[in-house]
């Protein structure tokens, strides 16, 4: 576990999304399962530069184009930009993409804008993560990285707690050794301090 651990993962494994350390076997919510049962294929028509583009969520359904456009213009010249409308009703669904010319920008946007509160709501501000993560799940199916307790989706390994590496046991010898080790030099500690301190009158 430790050799192959890696603080960014590059695949994507709703179970370890899920766990704090990686090492869950269990899912320890619904929203895991639910991912972990869903079946999603990429959209292959989607274009442009992966590590250049930003996904935005969490919008309100007020939000327009020419609001969004105005705030991330501010961290770079923007290639393509969409939001995602209903296809019969022409509402927004509350997400949408942001692709740059220069993949900082994007991470410039991500570091300057998520949790920002647009039109009273608080936005969600990432990196795509479909074309970069193999096996990607999106929140919708019960994916996604950062979640929400209440929500019943709580990702340990987001951008709001990351992945951290596992505590692995020690081996009872190691543990054996470690501890002789360390009472020996307590032991010889307690007495030169005693010599040191020792006070005749």
């Amino acid at each position: 576990m430790s050799s192959t651990w890696e603080a960014v993962p590059r695949f994507y494994n709703p179970l370890k999304a899920g766990s704090i350390d990686g090492t869950d076997n269990i899912p320890h919510d619904h929203g895991v399962v639910r991912a972990m049962q869903a079946e999603y294929k990429p959209n292959k028509l989607v274009v442009g530069h992966p590590k250049a583009t930003v996904f935005v969520g969490r919008l309100n359904p007020k939000t327009d184009e020419s609001t969004l456009k105005r705030m991330f213009s501010r961290c770079g010249d923007i290639k393509r930009f969409r939001l995602i409308r209903d296809i019969v009703t022409g509402f927004s669904k509350g997400y949408g993409f942001i692709e740059y010319y220069d993949k900082y920008d994007a991470i410039k946007a991500v570091r300057d804008f998520d949790h920002t509160i647009v039109d009273d709501k608080e936005i969600l501000v990432d990196l795509e993560c479909e074309r970069v993560l193999t096996g990607w799940i999106p929140r919708r199916l019960g994916g996604g990285l950062s979640g929400k307790k209440e929500s019943g989706q709580l990702r340990f390994g987001g951008k709001e707690r990351p992945f951290k590496k596992p505590i692995l046991p020690f081996n009872l010898q190691d543990k054996r050794k470690y501890s002789d080790r360390h009472s020996s030099r307590d032991s010889s500690d307690r007495h030169s301090s005693y010599r040191k301190n020792k006070h005749y009158y």
